[in-house]
């Protein structure tokens, strides 16, 4: 059941939706809430800092990634859907996998923007990493922000390469590709 609030709840009824047998939430839900984790940390680190210009940049990427939480729930409830459609007989079989297809190619969307709202939070690190030197505390949890901005970005962009890497060349998919930094030559 994918929830529209995703941003409700414990952490524990998180967890156990994610060890749930079901496809939402998965991995792209991971990356997200990473991103979301990382941008929390930042705004904190502002906040000692006195720098409010930033906690109101890391709140932003808060509520976003939060946001994008939710989005790649619904869209890879889409993409189940797709996968359940009934096979049909060939060669008029093509509408489960145009199906299927779209679905994919829709649910790489809120993952590409994980990859993008994590590089905004790593630029924020940057500018705070100044105002944070010296103090240790601060700039471990700066680098712990980093490093889980980080691992949200990978799996995120391991996300979109994977839903698209086997589907038919577009203008979309190549966007989106591009957008990722992957420029893939099919032969």
């Amino acid at each position: 059941m994918v929830r529209d609030d995703a941003d409700t709840g414990t952490v524990a009824d998180f967890l156990d939706r994610l060890a749930a047998r079901t496809p939402t939430p998965a991995g792209g839900s991971v990356a997200a809430l990473s991103t979301a984790q990382a941008a929390a940390l930042v705004a904190m680190v502002a906040r000692y800092c006195a720098a409010p210009a930033l906690v109101e940049q890391a709140e932003r990427l808060v509520g976003q990634a939060q946001r994008l939480m939710a989005d790649d729930e619904r869209a890879f409830a889409v993409v189940a859907a797709a996968w359940a459609l009934p096979r049909e007989p060939l060669p008029h079989g093509t509408a489960r996998r145009a199906a299927i297809d779209d679905a994919l190619l829709a649910a790489s969307e809120p993952q590409a923007q994980v990859v993008e709202t994590a590089i905004e939070v790593l630029v924020l690190i940057d500018q705070l990493r100044p105002a944070a030197a010296g103090r240790s505390g601060l700039l471990s949890d700066l680098v712990a922000a980093g490093e889980v901005a980080r691992a949200g970005s990978a799996i995120a962009r391991m996300n979109v390469e994977s839903n698209v890497g086997a589907l038919p060349d577009s203008d979309i998919r190549s966007g989106l590709l591009r957008r990722m930094g992957v420029m893939k030559v099919r032969n």
